[in-house]
């Protein structure tokens, strides 16, 4: 398996992926996230500072990860998932390793990613990779924690 630049082909696969696991681990975070940017990847994520990345086995999108600009010399990278069946293999560190390195080749200065409380898994990798927690807001009823990585 290898992380690769998403193609206009993979677009079903990776809203499907990325609704599957939002409907089934976040349900009650979903106001939180808007999800305009999965129904035009391409689009959302197009441009020289702003990228997304999957993998795939066999053919089937397993994990996702994009980086957008956020501000002259700060990223933001969103759409965090990997398959249930695919966790605790490596994959999410494939995946943020990829984003990082694009971070790095685009001369950002730092990476800003957010998650809710029930991202466990994927803040636990933030910040075994380095990334801080800067912020902790309550927005209804839930927590989005804000981390970020120096570059």
């Amino acid at each position: 398996m290898e992380v690769r630049m998403y193609k206009p082909e993979d677009s079903v696969a990776v809203k499907d992926l990325i609704l599957s696991i939002l409907e089934k681990e976040y349900p009650f975070d979903r106001s939180a996230y808007q999800d305009s940017d999965i129904n035009d990847i391409s689009g959302t994520y197009s441009g020289r500072d702003s990228v997304f990345f999957v993998i795939e086995e066999n053919g089937k999108v397993i994990g996702t990860i994009g980086v957008k600009k956020d501000a002259p010399e700060s990223a933001l990278m969103r759409r965090f998932f990997v398959d249930t069946n695919y966790r605790k293999k490596g994959l999410g560190s494939m995946l943020l390793e990829k984003a990082v390195e694009f971070c790095k080749s685009k001369k950002y200065k730092e990476i800003s990613f957010r998650a809710t409380d029930r991202m466990g898994e994927a803040m636990k990798l933030c910040k075994k990779k380095g990334f801080e927690e800067k912020d902790d807001l309550e927005v209804s009823g839930f927590h989005i924690h804000r981390f970020v990585l120096k570059i």
